[in-house]
């Protein structure tokens, strides 16, 4: 007989993929930074505008990683030139293992410092789920100001280009053709950011809007989300010296999207004599993950980080996985720099 043709909806698998579950507030103590009334004015329209942005963020759509907080540039751009060395990344990320068509993310990225004012960072990531591809090139800037002896408060700004497309060529003849959600796209936009990051040596506050520029598309009778949104990043975290050899980072990070609930990632990683890192990685109602890294000579830094979700879909798969490769370059003696970010 004739062969027949399987409907299939992007938007129901995307459905999926996006869903969240629990939702939630998260206040992290904030007496460490207040004193002055110069920082408590800073502090004060970090939080409160980007907080007030929120209401402004019209689906996530930016990929997600647990090792985030290892290079944190990728989210704010007030984060590039915070060492006084350099660091070349690469990430790859096998997100819900076993599902066909899931999600994959690779990374490569380059950060360091110009002088001690400057910074400059690039990140190039490419995105795949199902038969969509996004690829995005970011292009950052920071500049860093001296607060007091202790702190230190830096902006940044940067430049985004997004390419997304669907290959409808991938799919043969398993799917309706008049589906309108199966139609091919390719779609070219640029955008801008920025960033804001209160620091010192043993604590940090930041918060972000990496895509300034909203663009909505015609819906043309098509359930695919295909306009680009505001993503907003709050985080913060704090080292504690356990002892000489071993050192507790906790952190937590807040992303937020309308058209999804806010999300909040909670870290806790424990240092070892400045070459081991062990740790968890909780992303509330989605998913649970264990951190592991080993620096090597001081330069050469390994992270693995392993993940089971909480949503529905672990169902069907119970593992995803993150490879991440960093090589810090520049100082000759980098142990001895006394980083801002105890995540470097």
């Amino acid at each position: 007989g004739e062969a027949e043709y399987l409907p299939v909806h992007i938007s129901t698998f995307w459905n999926l993929a996006m869903e969240s579950g629990l939702q939630g507030l998260f206040m992290w103590p904030i007496n460490e930074i207040v004193l002055g009334n110069m920082k408590k004015l800073i502090l004060k329209i970090l939080i409160f505008s980007l907080t007030v942005v929120q209401f402004m963020l019209s689906a996530q759509q930016d990929p997600m990683y647990n090792q985030y907080i290892f290079n944190s540039y990728t989210i704010n751009p007030a984060e590039a030139g915070i060492r006084a060395y350099g660091t070349a990344s690469f990430l790859h990320r096998w997100q819900w293992v076993g599902i066909a068509g899931a999600p994959t993310t690779t990374s490569m990225g380059v950060e360091t410092s110009l002088g001690s004012k400057w910074g400059i960072g690039l990140n190039v990531i490419a995105d795949k789920i199902g038969p969509e591809v996004n690829q995005t090139v970011n292009f950052s800037v920071g500049y860093h100001i001296k607060l007091s002896s202790r702190y230190n408060f830096a902006a940044g700004l940067n430049a985004v280009t997004n390419h997304r497309r669907l290959n409808t060529a991938l799919f043969n003849n398993v799917y309706d053709p008049d589906d309108p959600d199966l139609q091919a796209f390719n779609i070219f936009r640029p955008n801008l950011g920025g960033g804001l990051l209160l620091y010192s040596n043993h604590f940090f506050i930041g918060a972000s809007l990496p895509r300034l520029i909203q663009y909505k598309t015609p819906a043309n009778g098509t359930n695919l989300a295909l306009d680009q949104v505001r993503h907003m990043f709050i985080y913060t975290g704090r080292i504690f010296d356990v002892s000489p050899n071993i050192r507790l980072k906790p952190s937590v990070l807040m992303k937020g999207v309308s058209g999804a609930p806010v999300q909040f990632d909670l870290n806790g990683v424990i240092s070892l004599y400045k070459t081991i890192d062990a740790g968890v990685n909780y992303r509330l109602g989605d998913g649970l993950g264990l951190l592991f890294g080993i620096t090597i000579k001081e330069r050469l830094i390994f992270n693995y980080a392993y993940e089971i979700p909480l949503t529905l879909i672990r169902n069907n798969t119970q593992q995803t996985h993150e490879l991440g490769i960093r090589y810090r370059f520049g100082k000759a003696h980098v142990e001895k720099v006394q980083s801002p970010r105890f995540f470097n």
